[in-house]
């Protein structure tokens, strides 16, 4: 089982190609002008200024965090998903330039990483707990792998398998110790492996799994050495499950610590248990994949709720004003949920993929394509955002840069290889996984999907083929020609030669609730259509919004909005507020609310916070039968 590269589809379709098409031609060009610390009133960027400076190009000083590096990378593999769809000549020569200079900032023994290069030379591979060199280069082992991919120039390759080979010839059994303090390189080494066909990089992506939590703890090793400094002074607080090192990962039993380790972990473990049919880590990916969705995640796909360690707390504490939600952890939720359909095609690892693409992801980049999301609440209210200390990390708006700034680069990757997700090929069968526009061309077969609204049209071109139809969570499918649905699959046999298929998927509308033991939702209830999880904003709403309540019984009307642009409507419904009446000079009182009726509108979490800063909120108090409460006249 294979998904078909993001390099053989092509993409068609009214929401994600407009998507694409923002990232290729704003999101790229505006995040170049960042890295070259050239935009205005935006949290500076040096991070091409410090390629120069390893280079032996600029005599400046290195300025911005130690894994600034993987900014570029993650920009560079990006750009190389757009030259896959279209051999953009100014892309192409910005990517060109880039390699270039990457390739000379490469130290002769193949190392590279701009910090340690620049900055501390005799700190080179000491300090693995806090260090990033491994995070860096897996995430230029990754733009690596989609350059060639796209392009077929293997210079950049040629750079990620120098430093691979540097890496492999250091760390391993009877070798030195040693695993990242940030996963990222196991799953790259295994794209690597994949393109390449070098067994080592497959071997050095199990030793990093297997050595990790066995024995003494690395990192606790590195604290004790003489000299010992920390490069993030809060690290010294953090244990061994904030790095996914207190246990063997076949060991482990529930998702802990920071958040985007995490899932890159675990992306890594599935990769590497799909390939060597590993049981014991097959099912401890199942585990801890179970528990990251059943107990630890928001309804709008993000994960990691705590500020402080951007990490994972404890079994349903999911609170919606302080939620973290990190961006990165979305996308790394998406690759783990990849990564498990492959071991175990199950429709319910879709499900999640596609409830964390249409909201938490499409949430992170504002419709300019210029400014982002970090974190990602589902609550706010801005005077209290601005006033309280505990919820600093909570932005009203979206921001042009970050100081520490993984998630922009991240989501124009993510959103630009996005496609490659969508289709799998087993032999003679396909899978169609996500129902997007797009077509592709592989092994002798023609595949290409469109619509129209709800209408969707499958044209298949090629030999016999099974083709299987993932229904997606919380729509209808309908069509005469697929049977009914098994494990969540329509399917049909493809006789040979080239046929049409026609169906329809409809999303539904319905409230959500949330398991009785997240406290901070008790009571309340979400709007859902398809995939797309709904908020109400201030723009649309009096405030405040929580003051507003959503009877159980409520139905809902679809309008177009001009400034969605998009096939998303907005949703409306009758429902209630709470009348302030009486409240005067009170803040407690044993008399009963009297609710009064409002029209409530809805729009979709994802495009939240575009028309300035207004009051947001995902969970709106249930309201019960009309009988059981007291209504004003």
């Amino acid at each position: 089982m294979k998904f078909v590269p993001a390099s053989c589809i092509k993409l068609d379709d009214p929401l994600w190609s407009k998507q694409f098409d923002l990232v290729r031609n704003v999101v790229l060009p505006h995040m170049w002008e960042i890295l070259n610390g050239r935009v205005e009133n935006a949290e500076k960027s040096r991070c091409i200024e410090n390629f120069k400076i390893a280079a032996g190009l600029s005599n400046a000083q290195y300025y911005g965090p130690v894994f600034g590096d993987s900014d570029l990378y993650k920009w560079l593999e990006a750009v190389s998903y757009c030259l896959a769809l279209d051999n953009d000549p100014r892309l192409n020569d910005l990517c060109d330039q880039v390699i270039d200079l990457i390739e000379a900032a490469q130290q002769p023994d193949g190392y590279l990483n701009t910090y340690f290069t620049v900055v501390a030379p005799e700190k080179r591979w000491t300090n693995l707990m806090e260090g990033h060199e491994l995070y860096c280069a897996g995430h230029l082992m990754e733009a690596a792998v989609a350059h060639y991919q796209a392009t077929r120039k293997v210079k950049l390759l040629d750079v990620a398998c120098r430093f691979a080979d540097l890496i492999h010839s250091i760390f391993g059994t009877d070798k030195r110790r040693g695993y990242p303090g940030h996963p990222e390189i196991e799953l790259a080494l295994i794209r690597l492996y994949e393109v390449t066909c070098k067994e080592r990089y497959l071997s050095l992506a199990g030793y990093f799994i297997n050595e990790r939590g066995v024995g003494k703890n690395i990192f606790e090793e590195e604290r004790q050495q003489d000299g010992h400094a920390y490069i993030f002074p809060e690290m010294e607080h953090f244990k061994a499950d904030y790095f996914q090192s207190h246990l063997p990962v076949r060991e482990q039993l529930r998702v802990t610590g920071h958040a985007v380790r995490a899932m890159y972990l675990f992306s890594g473990m599935a990769d590497f248990a799909r390939l060597t049919n590993d049981p014991a880590l097959i099912e401890a990916c199942k585990r801890l994949y179970e528990n990251t969705v059943s107990r630890q995640m928001y309804v709008t796909g993000g994960v990691g709720s705590a500020c402080s360690g951007e990490r994972f707390t404890v079994d349903f504490d999911l609170p919606s004003d302080s939620a973290y939600a990190e961006s990165c952890a979305s996308i790394g939720l998406m690759l783990f949920s990849s990564r498990m359909w492959l071991l175990d095609p199950r429709k319910s690892y879709y499900d999640v993929w596609e409830q964390v693409l249409h909201n938490n992801v499409l949430s992170g980049m504002g419709r300019d394509g210029k400014h982002f999301f970090y974190v990602n609440p589902l609550e706010v209210v801005p005077q209290t955002v601005s006033s309280n200390p505990m919820l600093s990390h909570v932005k009203t708006q979206r921001q042009k840069w970050f100081g520490v700034a993984c998630c922009p680069p991240n989501l124009a990757r993510i959103l630009t290889s996005m496609c490659g997700y969508i289709y799998a090929l087993d032999n003679d069968r396909l899978y169609i996984l996500s129902h997007i526009g797009s077509s592709f061309e592989q092994g002798g077969l023609y595949v290409k999907l469109c619509h129209d609204g709800d209408t969707y049209t499958l044209m298949v071109d090629g030999g016999p083929t099974d083709v299987f139809l993932r229904l997606p969570e919380n729509s209808e499918l309908i069509g005469d020609q697929f049977g009914n649905p098994s494990n969540g699959y329509f399917s049909l046999h493809h006789a040979g030669g080239k046929r049409q298929y026609s169906y329809s998927l409809k999303p539904v509308i319905r409230l959500l609730r949330a398991h009785p033991s997240v406290s901070a939702l008790t009571g309340k209830t979400c709007v859902q259509r398809g995939q797309t999880i709904y908020c109400v904003e201030g723009s649309d709403n009096e405030v405040p919004l929580s003051a507003l309540r959503l009877p159980v019984d409520a139905v809902f009307t679809e309008e177009k909005a001009d400034w969605l642009q998009e096939d998303l409507p907005i949703l409306k419904t009758t429902g209630y507020s709470v009348s302030d009446l009486n409240w005067e000079k009170k803040l407690y009182d044993s008399q009963p609310c009297v609710y009064e009726p409002r029209e409530i509108t809805f729009i979709p979490y994802s495009h939240w916070g575009n028309r300035g800063e207004n009051e947001m909120r995902v969970w709106l108090t249930e309201k019960q039968a009309k009988s059981n409460i007291q209504e004003s006249e």
